[in-house]
């Protein structure tokens, strides 16, 4: 179950980054005309917190639903 979660994450984060570099794109290739013209760091900022706060929750899901290993107890532990 574990494994099928982690392949919707990997679906979804990858869904979102399509979404988003296509915005990139069409950011990049639609100019607005004003008084200033905004540099190219000033046109992807939405976007790149955008897409940190996506990888940041895509994480903390990654990690809550990775499977963690289990010490044995010493007491159940084979003797050689």
């Amino acid at each position: 179950m574990r494994e099928h979660w982690a392949a919707v994450a990997v679906s979804l984060s990858t869904l979102v980054l399509t979404l988003l570099t296509g915005g990139v794109a069409r950011a990049a290739t639609s100019e607005t005309v004003s008084g200033a013209a905004a540099g190219p760091m000033e046109t992807l900022s939405p976007q790149v917190g955008v897409i940190a706060v996506v990888f940041g929750v895509l994480g903390m899901i990654v990690g809550a639903l990775r499977r963690k290993r289990v010490p044995v107890q010493p007491e159940n532990q084979r003797r050689s």
